[in-house]
């Protein structure tokens, strides 16, 4: 079973795979995501309003747009996006926005390198609510913003309070405050229907997608061992990676949270034999958890 590609070079020299792991100037795959969900949202919202499509399929396809979206913001707040501040996190504020309206960029920056230096850890991990499965998880999927804003207010450190908390207000009178001009001018069900539903669809599927499948079962934080806090999921690349944006590969981002999510796949395979001897932890392509050993089944 071949799970890497072919036109993937192996084992590449150091220089170039210093550049490979760091941000580009402007990542162009990522800017390309950015417009096309911004133009589809634009459209299916249009043939919404307009009765060309119901509304329930607009709810459900702006939902997967935002989804693909995350990936935007995801690299932004690790500033892969573009070595141009500005440039990126002006992406990364726009993206927030139709993702997660009850957080501010700059707070969720903060809250996802909590993440990285606390993966898996029970009692520091931001992501942490997300991983145990019961009758409330779809609840707890369905509001991922609303997680983080609670991860953040727990924090009792004063100045990281002081820094977050101001904005953090103003981004929720500003959501209220459109909702509330949205319903006086008759335009509530839109806003529901093309706005509030698919950012509660958005967060569920990342919340399955990029918190729990990558680091299911949680059985290493990253002090303990970064190769076993996250995965890898073999097989079926061609469908997983789009799908999943390339963190089927999980484990790569950890290792290298600077490079761009289009490269994962490509920065795996150009270390395969260092990233092969220090057991990774693997995970059948529709498993979930369950260990498939360092070096079984990854060349032939």
């Amino acid at each position: 079973h071949r799970y890497i590609p072919l036109n993937y070079p192996k084992n590449i020299n150091s220089a170039d795979f210093k550049k490979m792991v760091q941000g580009p100037q402007i990542a162009w795959p990522s800017v390309i995501l950015f417009l096309a969900c911004l133009l589809g949202l634009f459209c299916l919202s249009w043939l919404a309003i307009d009765a060309s499509i119901p509304f329930w399929l607009a709810s459900i396809g702006n939902g997967i747009l935002i989804y693909f979206l995350f990936s935007v913001v995801h690299d932004a707040m690790h500033r892969s996006v573009s070595k141009i501040s500005w440039f990126n996190d002006s992406l990364g504020h726009i993206s927030i926005f139709f993702f997660a309206p009850l957080a501010t960029f700059e707070l969720g920056r903060w809250i996802h390198m909590r993440h990285h230096r606390f993966t898996n850890d029970s009692q520091h991990d931001p992501d942490h609510f997300g991983h145990k499965l019961d009758w409330l998880t779809p609840l707890r999927w369905l509001n991922l913003d609303y997680y983080y804003t609670l991860y953040f207010l727990k924090q009792e450190e004063e100045d990281i309070r002081r820094k977050y908390l101001p904005r953090l207000i103003f981004q929720t009178i500003l959501i209220a405050s459109l909702i509330l001009i949205a319903a006086y001018f008759g335009y509530l069900f839109e806003v529901i229907m093309l706005f509030v539903i698919p950012t509660r669809i958005s967060s569920f599927i990342t919340l399955a997608i990029f918190v729990y499948l990558p680091h299911v079962p949680f059985s290493h934080t990253s002090m303990e061992d970064e190769y076993r806090a996250s995965s890898i999921r073999l097989g079926w690349e061609w469908l997983l990676t789009p799908i999943m944006a390339y963190h089927n590969y999980h484990l790569i981002h950890h290792l290298y949270p600077r490079a761009p999510f289009y490269r994962m796949l490509m920065i795996w395979n150009a270390r395969l034999d260092e990233h092969l001897a220090s057991n990774p932890y693997f995970v059948k392509t529709f498993g979930i958890g369950k260990n498939e050993g360092g070096k079984k089944n990854t060349r032939n």
